[in-house]
């Protein structure tokens, strides 16, 4: 299981020891997200000055989505997706706010299309009615990518969707008890022909073991946190 125990929580409830690990994880995750973005061009131009602001983007995108995260109503909802796409788009030019107002002919490799444009609130409604009560019950995993290959179905923005989408997905599993997930560059292939095709088993298998990748990390951190103690009590 991916599932933060009662180690990890005891940790996270240390206000130091959590904001280191914030610190380096929205590093991880930000570089993470922008990396996995195909019109970035080669690493090297990660840095170069768009880059920068998209990665500023996303960083106050997830801060914002942390934030909401320990509120009293920090429920998914439309107002908070469409927030956060926002937030991302801040710095794209000729980016519009709000879902998406025009049509494209985007297909996926099983030939579905997106969303018509003037149904995507209504399929978003209906997304997140599935979310909260048809899809309940399922295995976390399997609810996430579920609901991570139906977002990117409708593509709700004219841009910034993919992005979007893997904030959201950081959000509904670190809120319900679970590490994080970084989907890791080399198999951003793999990942994408899963997705267009719809291959629940295959995400959700991949959300399992990124989020168990993280929780390991998580536990190096709190050994190492635990060893600086130990070492370092007169400080």
């Amino acid at each position: 299981m991916a599932k933060l125990g009662e180690r990890e929580l005891e940790y996270f409830k240390n206000q130091k020891f959590l904001n280191q690990y914030i610190q380096i994880l929205t590093s991880r995750l930000i570089y993470s997200n922008n990396l996995m973005e195909e019109d970035n061009g080669p690493v090297e131009n990660l840095y170069d000055f768009h880059n920068i602001s998209v990665l500023n983007d996303n960083y106050n995108a997830f801060n914002l989505l942390f934030n909401k995260m320990y509120s009293n109503n920090n429920l998914l909802t439309e107002d908070l997706i469409i927030e956060v796409a926002n937030t991302i788009n801040a710095h794209s030019m000729y980016i519009s706010n709000g879902y998406r107002k025009i049509d494209t002919n985007v297909k996926f490799e099983n030939k579905y299309s997106i969303e018509k444009s003037n149904n995507i609130s209504n399929a978003m409604k209906e997304l997140l009615d599935k979310y909260y009560n048809e899809w309940s019950k399922l295995d976390i995993f399997e609810r996430e990518a579920l609901f991570n290959i139906e977002f990117l179905r409708i593509h709700p923005f004219e841009d910034g969707n993919g992005r979007t989408s893997r904030l959201i997905l950081n959000y509904n599993v670190i809120r319900q008890g679970h590490a994080p997930i970084l989907i890791p560059a080399y198999i951003r292939e793999d990942y994408f022909h899963a997705r267009n095709i719809g291959d629940v088993k295959y995400i959700s298998k991949l959300f399992e073991e990124e989020s168990k990748r993280e929780l390991s990390a998580i536990n190096m951190l709190i050994d190492d946190y635990e060893n600086f103690k130990k070492n370092n009590r007169n400080l």
